[in-house]
């Protein structure tokens, strides 16, 4: 057993006066020990053990403080005066240093947002310093809906004499909060007579908002046609001709339509980026493009930036975030050049879903968040109308315009533009979709 030394602590103090204790060499330092045998004697100084052949060291003792601050008394809210906003429109975001315009006291907690989630009599809670005190102040409110019910897809059609004619079968329609908004229509159409039948189409929603539009129903005996494709094609060279500023570049979308891909030839006809379709489908149950991997393959072997898309059909948060989820883990952590592109187009029978248009606007939020979680970007693909009369992009996130058209009307910013789908560039057999891109938006 090792020999220990019993040193007072005023003992130790004598050699901070000038006196020097020369240490033993390798003297570890242990924890003080206290002996408690009955013939021990006791004295007011405290004793630090030191085994021999260990350094003293330095100890210190520091005795932890805190101050809580007193909580602040509460108070009758009656003494509190507030003057408010007496209505709101749906879903706007409103902060509650907004909402409240006067008070006599102090406004606490003012960056929380009231609640905009659904029309009607709502209530919220303010948190009001007054004379030292706090005071807990409920006011209500009223969220109203003025916005009408959208038309979505309601152009003139076609219908086959003798043919059963259902109007909410060839239209397309939804509303900003109300899920089930009310189809009627004015006017008769004969199917057993041939000829144009004009009608006028009513929406409603539980708000009391309408809205109507004059449609023509052809009845006719021919089989009606479901829209041909355009057989106008652009060259690749001609499109980046007419469309080069000195700052866009140029590329290209593709999926398996486009089959085998000649990306190096594809690069050399002067493409700089290529979108490719991941798959389509939804709740995450969702199949890959058959050529998905492959393209990606060969067109990175070939020098092109690269982006990927997913046809997506979800309907619910839930659904959004599972297809996310299956994308995050399909690149597996694979950088891209490009966000990830959300293409939602199942727009024909909207009604039908009973969702409202804020729900599918909530799909897209999800699916971008749940993405983003990853440390990928999203970006949202739609056509220029559906991004005017749909799609609210809260963020301000990057949007693929699909708009073909010579030159674009769309007066949002746009980082990539679709302009045609019938572009022709080498490496391909075939048609594809030609896009513009302008990273810094327009």
């Amino acid at each position: 057993m090792k020999k220990r030394l019993l040193i007072t602590a005023a003992a130790l103090m004598l050699t901070g006066c000038g006196n020097t204790i020369e240490p033993r060499e390798s003297v570890p330092v242990v924890a003080p020990e206290v002996t408690t045998d009955a013939d021990d004697t006791t004295t007011d100084s405290p004793l630090i053990v030191i085994e021999e052949g260990e350094p003293a060291a330095a100890t210190t003792t520091t005795a932890a403080t805190s101050v809580t601050e007193p909580e602040k008394p509460k108070i009758d809210p009656e003494l509190v005066n507030v003057a408010c906003m007496d209505t709101v429109g749906v879903y706007d975001r409103i902060k509650q240093s907004d909402f409240v315009f006067d008070t006599n006291g102090k406004l606490l907690e003012g960056d929380t947002l009231i609640d905009t989630s659904s029309a009607g009599e709502h209530e919220t809670t303010l948190k009001i310093e007054l004379d030292g005190g706090i005071a807990e102040k409920k006011v209500t409110y009223y969220v109203t809906d003025s916005a009408p019910p959208t038309f979505l897809l309601a152009d003139d059609f076609s219908v086959q004499k003798d043919s059963f004619f259902s109007m909410d079968a060839n239209i397309s329609y939804g509303d900003n909060c109300d899920p089930s908004p009310v189809m009627s229509f004015e006017g008769e159409v004969d199917t057993s007579k041939p000829g144009v039948y004009p009608v006028t189409v009513f929406l409603s929603d539980n708000s009391g908002n309408m809205s109507s539009k004059q449609i023509n129903v052809t009845v006719t005996e021919e089989t009606p046609s479901t829209g041909e494709q355009s057989t106008e094609s652009l060259a690749f060279t001609d499109f980046v001709n007419r469309y080069n500023d000195g700052s866009r570049e140029f590329g290209i979308d593709v999926s398996h339509w486009q089959g085998d891909i000649d990306f190096n030839a594809v690069k050399n006809a002067g493409c700089t980026f290529v979108i490719i379709r991941m798959g389509y489908g939804s709740n995450g149950g969702t199949d890959l493009d058959e050529n998905y991997f492959t393209n990606l393959e060969n067109a990175r072997a070939a020098g092109l930036q690269v982006g990927v898309y997913f046809y997506i059909t979800d309907t619910t948060k839930d659904g959004a975030k599972a297809t996310a989820k299956r994308i995050v883990d399909t690149l597996g952590g694979q950088k891209l050049d490009f966000p990830i592109a959300f293409d939602w187009e199942e727009f024909q029978g909207f009604q039908d879903y009973g969702i409202s248009l804020h729900d599918l606007c909530e799909v897209y939020e999800t699916f971008a968040e749940e993405v983003e979680k990853s440390g990928y970007e999203a970006m949202l693909y739609s056509s220029k109308n559906f991004l005017e009369n749909t799609w609210e992009n809260r963020r301000d996130r990057p949007i693929w315009l699909a708009h073909y058209v010579e030159q674009t009307s769309y007066e949002g910013k746009w980082f990539m533009w679709q302009r045609c789908g019938y572009g022709v560039i080498d490496g391909i057999n075939g048609a594809v979709d030609l896009n513009v891109l302008q990273r810094s938006g327009h």
